[in-house]
């Protein structure tokens, strides 16, 4: 599921106009200074099964978060990601839906940042890989 969904997001154009390619899972590499950026995280994974066993569909949530240098650089890539996935299916994907968004502070307790971080949460039906 996520190289698939890396390669979809790499795709969408006016997603990449905003942060490049920018976006990884886990974590961003500390090289790489530019802003805004992406880090995806697979927060869940459930398999579905049916009377004769598991079935090859999974539901899965992801979790994007979404840094930027200014709260507006931040909320303009991160509504431009949810264009790419709110309502999408295809390929491996029988459907994506927004679950939840939320502002948060880009530093962990004690940090001190000046990023901006907003979350979004998406509920992911797909092929199990």
């Amino acid at each position: 599921m996520e190289p698939a969904l890396t390669a979809l997001l790499l795709g969408a154009a006016p997603l990449t106009a905003i942060v490049g390619n920018r976006i990884n899972w886990g974590r961003k590499p500390q090289s790489d200074a530019n802003r805004p950026y992406i880090v995806l995280q697979r927060i869940d994974g459930v398999p579905t099964y049916h009377m004769t066993g598991a079935s090859d569909h999974v539901a899965s949530r992801v979790q994007a978060d979404v840094y930027g240098e200014t709260y507006t650089s931040t909320k303009r890539a991160s509504s431009a990601l949810i264009a790419v996935l709110s309502g999408y299916s295809g390929g491996i994907f029988q459907g994506m839906f927004l679950d939840s968004q939320r502002d948060f502070p880009a530093a962990d307790a004690g940090e001190v940042t000046t990023l901006f971080r907003t979350s979004v949460d998406f509920l992911i039906h797909h092929q199990a890989s």
